[in-house]
């Protein structure tokens, strides 16, 4: 599947420790499903989000949050304490290729304005995310659907709206085709874009983005949302058939960055906010007890661009990577929150934890013998990251760490806007290594391996292709039991890491600082606050 990491899994990364996962493989299923719903309490709080998180509620506009996550319920979800895949409006997913999937929904499901939720609704929803002309931002996460490209024709208008491999066959009966075998399906479905909507929806996209009408937990109070607005209200939606949110009210609040967010809390303006970078190092030590951390499921990683050059040579990418002293960087600078990296994919994604990265050890002298039977270096080089305070800082210790151990002086440092630097790689504009994070979409090794190693992704910017690679991914997505997978997927990053198109860093570490009143504080896997768990004291 061709995705792009949401929101957050670009901004900051994002993210929470998981654990094994569910796969619904061959002729099995996975059925079951949230935990029963517990006694529901009360009160009132207030969180901090990224301003990002008020523009839109469309779930194929808005993508995926832990607001998003509290007005909408798909037809799967994560247990955020194991990262299990379990059903939540889903009965069942059954499938025996991969491609051709059988879903069928419970009964008792409703929208907040007692509408039942069916299959149709499902199908409407994503009918009209895959829409071209809707133009909605998450669209593409629909690409691998049949009759996508129908819906999105190169040149012209669409002659129809509705995917040809989106079937309904009765209300609680869904029919899917996807164009290739995709064993982590279930895992995507897990997304707030793969949420339903209610018919009101379709009276008028355009309002109902700002007063949505939602199936999950907590509903947004009137009047919604309205441009620029910082702040809104959600209710505790009763006739929710999962496991009730505990609060009765939350009031979210609008930041530009975490840092503001963290002095606002600081001042008593909200009672949650994430805490990232040097932040964590001051909120550890004033807010140790009500500070709750979490490994992301992701990667900062030093790329290398293959299109130039100077570092085609396999052994410059080596040299490079030997130079970096991981563990310091993590000490010194991170104070101590994140983990130096072995390999390109975490141990908080199910499949990941190996040491794959044979260069990632620190060793300036090896390092200065590879770069010189390489031929050496000459000229200036360039360092490329994106505007973010902590990476600079990382990526400046690194550039240090280059000129120290490799002998290169001629080094300076670039900072450019995300939407920049990813357009300039793009285009093989950029002629230097660059430091960048990337997250896994879903709980899983596979998706991270796609994302930054997948020929045709778009966080694929080193301008890495590797038909081995690509070969190996796709057993992973045909395969018949998750540890066939697992195992494929390991191998496929193994390859990648072999050929070094770049060299991971460290796996950060987000936070949330909560009020002392505040219990049941858990980070989920998007590195937001599960807003439906978390208890008024």
């Amino acid at each position: 599947m061709r995705t792009i990491p949401a929101r957050s899994n670009l901004l900051r990364g994002a993210g929470a420790a998981v654990g094994a996962s569910c796969l619904l493989l061959a002729t099995t299923s996975c059925s079951g499903g949230a935990p029963a719903a517990a006694s529901q309490g009360g009160g009132s709080f207030s969180v901090g989000v990224p301003t990002s998180y008020l523009q839109h509620f469309l779930p194929g506009q808005a993508g995926d949050s832990g607001l998003d996550e509290a007005i909408w319920t798909g037809l799967t979800t994560l247990d955020q304490q194991t990262g299990k895949v379990v059903n939540a409006v889903a009965q069942s997913l059954q499938t025996t290729d991969q491609q051709h999937w059988t879903i069928t929904l419970k009964s008792g499901w409703t929208f907040q304005n007692g509408e039942p939720v069916t299959a149709q609704s499902f199908a409407d929803s994503w009918n009209a995310t895959a829409y071209g002309p809707n133009a909605m931002g998450f669209n593409y996460l629909f690409s691998n659907f049949q009759g996508y490209d129908a819906l999105n024709p190169a040149k012209g208008t669409p002659t129809t709206n509705k995917l040809s491999g989106v079937t309904v066959v009765d209300a609680h009966t869904l029919k899917v085709s996807l164009t290739a075998p995709l064993s982590t399906f279930p895992y995507v479905l897990a997304g707030t874009t793969f949420a339903p909507m209610p018919k009101a929806a379709f009276t008028n996209l355009s309002a109902f983005d700002k007063q949505p009408i939602g199936d999950g937990p907590y509903q947004v109070a009137a009047p919604g949302i309205a441009n620029g607005a910082q702040q809104l209200t959600l209710n505790r939606y009763k006739g929710y058939a999962g496991t009730k949110g505990n609060a009765a009210t939350i009031t979210v609040k609008a930041y530009e960055t975490d840092s503001t967010a963290f002095t606002s809390f600081q001042a008593g303006a909200v009672d949650i906010a994430t805490v990232s970078g040097n932040d964590l190092t001051q909120a550890s030590g004033a807010y140790h007890s009500q500070l709750v951390t979490a490994s992301q499921p992701g990667v900062d990683y030093f790329g290398f661009p293959l299109w130039d050059k100077q570092f085609a040579d396999p052994r410059v990418r080596e040299a490079f990577s030997m130079a970096i002293d991981r563990a310091s960087i993590v000490k010194a600078l991170l104070g101590g929150f994140g983990d130096p990296a072995t390999g390109v994919v975490p141990t908080s994604l199910p499949g990941g934890g190996q040491a794959d990265c044979g260069s990632c050890s620190y060793n300036p002298a090896k390092a200065r013998q590879l770069l010189a039977e390489a031929g050496g270096w000459s000229g200036p080089l360039t360092l490329y990251t994106k505007q973010d305070a902590t990476t600079q800082t990382v990526l400046q210790a690194i550039l240090d760490q280059l000129r120290t151990n490799l002998g290169i002086t001629d080094i300076t440092l670039q900072a450019q806007s995300l939407d920049q630097i990813y357009t300039n790689l793009g285009a093989h504009k950029l002629d230097g290594p660059f430091l960048l994070y990337t997250g896994a979409d879903y709980p899983n090794a596979y998706s991270l391996a796609d994302e930054l190693f997948s020929a045709d992704s778009a966080t694929n910017v080193t301008g890495y292709n590797s038909p081995a690679f690509t070969n190996l991914l796709s057993q992973a997505a045909s395969a018949g039991t998750d540890s066939q997978a697992t195992s494929l997927v390991q191998q496929a990053t193994r390859t990648a890491m072999n050929d070094l198109p770049l060299t991971p860093v460290y796996h950060p570490v987000t936070g949330l600082v909560h009020a002392t009143r505040l219990s049941n504080v858990t980070i989920d896997y998007l590195g937001d606050a599960d807003l439906a768990a978390v208890s008024v004291n």
